[in-house]
């Protein structure tokens, strides 16, 4: 018993050692925060070839961890099929002239993908915006690229009907929602004015 107590000890201490060193966090956290990230870039897809695509940086985010990247860099990242957020069809779609938020880590003298590559439009990160942006998740990593970076305190609660973005310990208004209410109005008012115009219509004849 006394054995079985004392590797039981043995084994807590070691995990507690081990633990400040590793972290718990799901992709698009471990991105906002730079963790097991060596870079992470906005960037023009220059050439490519195969699983491979040679970028042109637009701009280095601070949880960029490659002290020599700077804008205008031209870099190469393979494995590109390994993306862990894009499929098959979205990896050949990656052509010439695409923009993308890449998130990586260093190999030798090429690069490769870490938590994620999000196409986006723009010229900037201050204007750049998500192709996709379908979900609360891709709201938060809008606004994150939007301020360069710098914004990165988000939570998101899941209790209630429809999921909420929590930014900065306020609650957002989501804009997928908001979009919908907008189109919703639109038709609905679109309804009345047709309606309007057949009655008065009707009452003129």
């Amino acid at each position: 018993m006394t054995k079985n107590i004392f590797f039981f000890l043995a084994i807590s201490f070691c995990t507690f050692l081990i633990a400040p060193t590793s972290y718990a966090c799901d992709p698009l956290g471990c991105l906002f925060g730079g963790h097991k990230q060596d870079a992470l870039i906005l960037g023009e897809v220059m050439s490519a070839v195969d699983d491979t695509r040679n970028i042109k940086i637009i701009f280095v985010f601070p949880q960029n961890q490659v002290q020599s990247l700077k804008d205008g860099d031209k870099i190469t990242v393979s494995n590109i099929a390994k993306t862990i957020n894009l499929t098959d069809e979205d990896v050949k779609t990656m052509s010439v002239g695409k923009k993308y938020l890449i998130s990586l880590n260093k190999n030798d003298i090429f690069y490769v993908p870490a938590w994620g590559i999000y196409e986006v439009t723009g010229t900037s990160y201050s204007d750049a915006k998500l192709v996709e942006n379908k979900s609360i998740d891709d709201e938060a990593l809008q606004i994150f690229i939007n301020s360069g970076g710098t914004e990165k305190d988000f939570a998101f609660d899941y209790s209630g009907d429809e999921p909420v973005l929590i930014r900065n310990g306020v609650r957002q208004e989501s804009e997928t929602k908001e979009k919908n209410i907008l189109r919703y109005g639109a038709g609905l008012g679109a309804i009345i004015l047709i309606g309007s115009l057949v009655i008065i219509s009707r009452k003129k004849k």
